[in-house]
């Protein structure tokens, strides 16, 4: 699994004060979480569930922008108190039953509550984004002391994190003014680079059934 840090630049701890170091602790205790459920799973002979994981912290701008949009006070106490997403985690799988599988996973951990959980993929956007999203909560100690804090846990495939990507850095233009053929054309890729996600799923299983057909045979 490769861990791939969303970086920007400083004045977090200007901003977060204290709260960084709870921040910072939930997104380690997630991904070590997940490599430890990866390796389990390697060390038991089966497939890796995760093909890269990437993690960041919302930039004070970005968090007093969500703030202000809110009519919210631009505060990180604020901040902690009503947005879940100060942290977050975007998990890259190679298929779409892997992104349920490590939902599901997850959400059995003693320690870690689901708060809230929306289904992009099967219920995606208007403009055809797909990504499984899960606003989770776990505790975290600091100088003795346990905190419980929350964070944005974004699960989605390679070929829908393509897509996401590609997506972005077209936002821009999009802002400029309504283009219904352009959102209609984004949606158009999206459906069929879903296709292409079950296909790829289908011929996974194809394969692994063949295998099992083969080892059963040898013994």
């Amino acid at each position: 699994m490769t861990l791939l840090k969303e970086t920007a630049n400083g004045g977090f701890f200007d901003f977060y004060g204290v709260n960084l170091f709870f921040l910072e602790a939930v997104i380690e205790k997630l991904l070590q979480r997940i490599e430890d459920i990866d390796d389990k799973r390697e060390a038991m002979g089966e497939r890796k569930l995760c093909d890269n994981v990437r993690y960041r912290i919302k930039t004070p701008d970005s968090m007093k922008a969500k703030l202000k949009d809110r009519g919210l006070p631009q505060t990180a106490e604020s901040a902690m108190r009503n947005v879940c997403d100060a942290a977050g985690l975007r998990i890259i799988c190679p298929y779409i039953d892997d992104v349920y599988e490590i939902a599901r996973i997850l959400s059995a951990q003693s320690d870690i509550d689901v708060v809230e959980i929306k289904d992009y993929i099967k219920n995606p956007k208007k403009n055809g984004y797909r990504s499984y999203h899960m606003i989770v909560q776990t505790s975290v100690c600091y100088m003795g002391e346990t905190h419980f804090v929350t964070c944005e846990i974004q699960i989605r495939t390679m070929v829908m994190n393509s897509w996401a990507s590609a997506e972005h850095q077209m936002r821009y233009k999009k802002e400029r003014g309504e283009d219904s053929a352009s959102e209609e054309l984004l949606k158009s890729c999206a459906e069929k680079m879903l296709a292409i996600d079950y296909s790829m799923m289908e011929i996974r299983k194809s394969l692994e059934n063949a295998d099992n057909v083969t080892t059963k045979l040898a013994n």
